[in-house]
């Protein structure tokens, strides 16, 4: 950029990520007018200005993928993209067994929503577990807990562990950390851009 005569350096914002360990009892928004806390309350000023890679509800927890750029956001968002997020759920109800399950397996549809097919593996092998790990590409709004409830469980804990590339690793909740953007993603953005 000239002005004047003048070279002006154009510092452009390289393209950066952050993972997040969102508490329960915060809003994935940069603004609650009822007055909750947001995780925008709890980033550091220093972090400057981020978009959220999805979102978690109120009550529940896990790894939020920060990014500094929309075009991640997108891409990591898209369905098509195919993008794996994968949750630990506790349930409770009916007897859990793998039949039970099945229907999340082959898609189900709640209150005219289509739910695509979910991956859903007993987390902890045991007779008496209630721990299921839950994998989606689609994310949406509250589809763990409202599929799950269509079938007869309820969820009385859910905590995002992946996002694509990313796990939620040791962050304790609350704790925030820059990670790397993988070769393999800056790859598959070059190869997607619209």
């Amino acid at each position: 950029i000239c002005f004047d005569k003048i070279h002006l350096k154009h510092q452009l914002q390289e393209p950066k990520i952050w993972i997040y360990h969102k508490p329960v009892g915060e809003i994935c928004s940069d603004f609650d007018p009822s007055g909750k806390r947001t995780v925008f309350n709890s980033f550091p000023d220093s972090l400057g200005r981020v978009c959220l890679v999805g979102r978690l509800d109120y009550n529940s927890e896990g790894l939020l993928v920060l990014t500094n750029k929309g075009f991640i956001k997108r891409y990591l968002e898209l369905p098509r993209n195919g993008v794996n997020r994968t949750y630990a759920v506790k349930v409770w109800g009916k007897p859990l067994t793998y039949d039970a399950l099945e229907p999340l397996r082959k898609g189900i549809r709640v209150s005219g929503i289509n739910y695509a097919p979910m991956r859903v593996e007993f987390l902890v092998k045991g007779v008496k577990t209630k721990w299921l790990e839950i994998s989606l590409t689609e994310g949406k709004n509250r589809e763990i807990r409202r599929a799950l409830e269509e079938i007869g469980f309820k969820v009385s804990k859910l905590k995002r562990t992946k996002y694509g590339y990313f796990s939620l690793q040791k962050l304790l909740p609350g704790q925030i950390k820059e990670v790397l953007i993988p070769k393999a993603l800056i790859k598959e953005l070059e190869n997607n851009i619209d």
